[in-house]
């Protein structure tokens, strides 16, 4: 009794906890499923299955399908599969058929509830002699955008002949011939090919071969296969940009990709603004398809950005590279120098140096030089002098092209600046000096335009020009006048034939050169010191003097240019011990040496050319002066120091 007892108590409790915990019996029930079609029927087999959705609550122990002559055949006849247990789709193969026999087939599944059953499913087996044919589905091969090889083999007719055979297809799985996308390749048995058409770039494809006999409509295996993607707009990239000039550049491109799609051109586009376009007219066409190629930027603008980007076209449109940027340069200027080199028989042989190459304006029988020059459009002019044999003055000369005209003056002379306006060649310099021959005549400071002769002074008193500029539609000249009674130097400077005093007579002072930047007019020369006996270096502008030194050593100027708000100005100083010249330029009043001193040098001109500074002059070797050039501080030379020479000035142009 008190173990009968126990036994319900432990029930209870055990009831309890199983409440307590929430679990509740629930009673089982038969699964649920369905038959599947029949497939592949012949005269004593077909194929068949079910599809066990439900279990029922309780484990799938049996399943498989059940036959019969009879409608609703159950597990209890021998005629039946066993295929596994568990819920799911499965697949049942009926054997040992009769021919020419209609019979039913149902699935069935088993739980612990019993046996369920699907619907009922009748078909017909074939006659013995025929049944349908056996196929397989080839591999694709050749797949594009839109086509596709495929096909299959026959390998039996199924005991009657094939009349039809290819391929279907569909984006779905299995497709039939009932669809319209198909093949029809022939009949019989063997090999075929289908060609698939008509199909939609990256696109996912079923195909099935199939084949027909009398019996019906038979396919081989489902092979999937994707399209091609549809085509994009090519790959290119810019070539860096080489051989950069004022007008010309090199580019050009590698097409690395066509995008699916042949390339019909290919080129460059360039414009002053990014990312040009083909749209612009400045572009090349070359070529067409991949690869890499060079091509040329031609008629650019100097001293100006451009972008550049190379381009490829296919179908699809237009890609481009990525987008570089350059600089073209100022175009290489020419420099244009004159001087002297002695000669065999002289000592000054007149000469001018284009880029360094030297040409000979005298003949070498008569001490000549070149003061100045200036070179316009496809003109190059020269002014100097050349000694006349009889008299042994210096005559004025200008040459122009290599061509020597005489200046027209009195007893000699000299030209010391040229400056051309238009069609309109100023030249100044000085007339009238005191030799055998002629009366002693005072130098007269003068001025040629277009080779017709004015003296800006009378000649009671000794006078010269070294410099003359022309600024719209005014002519300035700067000199020098001696002043009557002291015997002291004026520096001066004319205006259209008007004398303006830059200094008052009280000390020596010289004007060597003038330049007009807008309304400001500079003169650059040298003024002595009071109580000293040394000159220091100065510029007036607008007649106001400002010293560009102290004047403990001499220090001169002899030219000035003025380029937007800088001024520069070229001369030397002397030093003490040893007693030396030291070729030097300043800028805004700042003082650079071009030499260092070891031997004698003089600097007399100098050209702002863009960024460049370019300062005429010569510098001794020890025995002989050499001509040179420096070029932003670096100098060059243009003789070899086997003779005295001087380069005594520069264009650039």
């Amino acid at each position: 009794m008190k173990t009968f007892f126990s036994i319900i108590l432990l029930g209870i409790i055990a009831f309890s906890c199983q409440k307590e915990l929430g679990f509740e019996n629930v009673a089982a029930t038969l699964p649920t499923l369905t038959t599947t079609p029949l497939t592949s029927i012949t005269s004593t087999t077909a194929t068949s299955g079910g599809n066990i959705t439900d279990d029922g609550g309780a484990i799938i122990t049996a399943r498989g399908v059940c036959w019969s002559t009879s409608a609703n055949p159950t597990v209890a006849l021998s005629t039946k599969t066993s295929n596994g247990t568990g819920s799911g789709v499965f697949a049942s193969n009926i054997t040992g058929l009769t021919a020419t026999t209609v019979y039913y087939v149902r699935a069935y599944a088993t739980n612990s509830e019993g046996t369920a059953y699907g619907n009922e499913i009748s078909f017909t087996t074939t006659n013995t002699s025929t049944a349908l044919p056996t196929v397989t589905t080839r591999y694709l091969s050749s797949i594009t955008r839109t086509t596709a090889e495929g096909g299959g083999e026959v390998v039996a007719d199924g005991g009657t002949t094939v009349t039809a055979r290819g391929a279907c297809w569909s984006t779905t799985a299995n497709p039939t011939i009932a669809l319209t996308t198909k093949t029809t390749d022939g009949t019989g048995t063997g090999t075929f090919t289908s060609n698939l058409t008509g199909l939609t770039a990256g696109t996912t494809y079923h195909v099935r071969a199939y084949a027909t006999n009398s019996v019906g409509t038979s396919y081989g295996g489902d092979s999937v296969f994707t399209t091609a993607p549809p085509p994009t707009i090519p790959t290119v990239t810019t070539t860096p940009i080489s051989a950069i000039t004022s007008t010309f550049a090199n580019s050009g491109g590698t097409v690395s990709s066509d995008g699916g799609a042949a390339v019909t051109v290919r080129g460059i586009c360039w414009s002053t603004t990014a990312n040009p376009t083909i749209a612009l007219s400045t572009k090349t066409t070359d070529g067409a398809g991949i690869g890499t190629f060079i091509t040329s930027i031609t008629d650019l603008t100097a001293s100006t950005t451009y972008h550049v980007r190379a381009y490829a076209t296919n179908s699809v449109g237009t890609a481009y590279g990525n987008d570089i940027n350059f600089l073209t340069p100022l175009p290489r200027p020419d420099i244009y120098v004159g001087g002297y080199e002695a000669g065999t028989m002289v000592e000054f042989v007149a000469k001018t140096w284009k880029n360094g190459v030297p040409t000979t304006l005298s003949d070498g029988t008569s001490d000549a030089t070149v003061n100045a020059v200036f070179a316009t459009g496809t003109d190059f002019y020269a002014a100097g002098s050349i000694q006349n044999h009889t008299s042994g003055s210096p005559e004025p000369k200008l040459w122009k092209n290599g061509v020597v005209t005489a200046l027209p003056g009195l007893c000699g002379g000299a030209a010391s600046s040229v400056f051309v306006a238009g069609t309109d060649v100023h030249i100044s310099g000085f007339t009238a000096t005191s030799n055998p021959g002629c009366a002693a005549i005072s130098p007269k400071a003068v001025t040629w335009k277009n080779n017709v002769l004015t003296e800006l002074t009378d000649g009671t008193s000794p006078a010269q020009t070294s410099s003359v500029f022309v600024s719209g539609t005014d002519t300035y000249i700067a000199g020098i006048e001696l002043l009557p009674g002291n015997g002291t130097m004026i520096a001066k400077v004319w205006k259209n034939g008007v004398a303006t005093a830059l200094t008052d007579g009280s000390i020596n002072a010289y004007a060597h050169a003038v330049f007009v930047s807008g309304t400001d007019v500079y003169v650059a020369g040298e003024e002595n010191v009071i109580g000293g006996v040394a000159y220091a270096a100065k510029i007036w502008k607008n007649g106001v003097g400002t010293s560009l030194n102290n004047g403990i050593h001499d220090t001169f100027l002899n030219s000035i240019y003025v380029s937007g708000t800088d001024v520069y100005a070229v001369g030397y100083e002397e030093t003490d011990i040893p007693l030396k010249s030291v070729a030097k330029i300043w800028k805004n009043g700042v003082p650079t040496a071009l030499t260092n001193g070891a031997n004698d040098a003089r600097a007399y001109s100098v050209f702002v050319f863009g960024t460049d500074v370019y300062v005429a002059g010569y510098e001794n070797n020890g025995t002989k002066d050499i001509a040179k050039i420096w070029k932003n501080g670096v100098a060059s030379s243009l003789t070899n120091g086997t003779q005295n020479a001087a380069a005594y000035s520069v264009f650039v142009k």
